[in-house]
Parts: C-alpha cells; sequence; structure tokens
C-alpha cells in the first residue's frame, strides 16, 4: 500500500477527509491528486462541501488542495477540531 485516504460525513451535505496518507516512497508521483480526485467525484457521497484540517507545516500538500479547488476557511459547527489543526480547508463541490 502507498497510500490511504479515509472520509468521514459530518452531516448529510458535508465530508471530511479523516486521513490522508502517502508513503514517502511514493510522493510525488501524483497519488494523493488521484485519491482526492476519487474522494471529490464519488457519486454515493452525495455531498455539497469537502474539509480538511492541517497544519502549516505541510506547504506541499498546501499547494496541492488550492491547485485542486480547496480554500481557507473556518470550521463549521459540526467538525471535530484536532489540537494539532492549524488549518482547516473547504472545496465546494
Amino acid at each position: 500500500m502507498v497510500g490511504c485516504v479515509a472520509l468521514k460525513r459530518l452531516d448529510g451535505d458535508t465530508l471530511e477527509f479523516a486521513r490522508l496518507i502517502i508513503a514517502k516512497v511514493a510522493r510525488n508521483l501524483g497519488i494523493a491528486t488521484k485519491l482526492i480526485e476519487r474522494c471529490i467525484t464519488r457519486d454515493e457521497n452525495n455531498t455539497k462541501e469537502l474539509l480538511l484540517q492541517t497544519t502549516i507545516q505541510m506547504p506541499e500538500a498546501h499547494k496541492l488542495y488550492y491547485k485542486l479547488g480547496f480554500e481557507d476557511k473556518p470550521g463549521p459547527v459540526q467538525m471535530r477540531i484536532v489540537k494539532r489543526t492549524e488549518k482547516i480547508m473547504v472545496m465546494q463541490l
């Protein structure tokens, strides 16, 4: 396995990336992009918004998220924000 993504439903219209992990040996091969694109295009998700929590220590990941259409926004009330989170990003679907 070289990568993994997990989605968590926050409500009827909103999903959150609970995890997006790519093995160090497999980075910069487009795997993260493919995993994120698959989450975005899943018809069965029936969602309007995709969120993620991140730290400021991941500038390369942030470039990818911005490229795919994520924007910096405050977290919604239904999101359980973890202590290490420094940035929340949202994509409207």
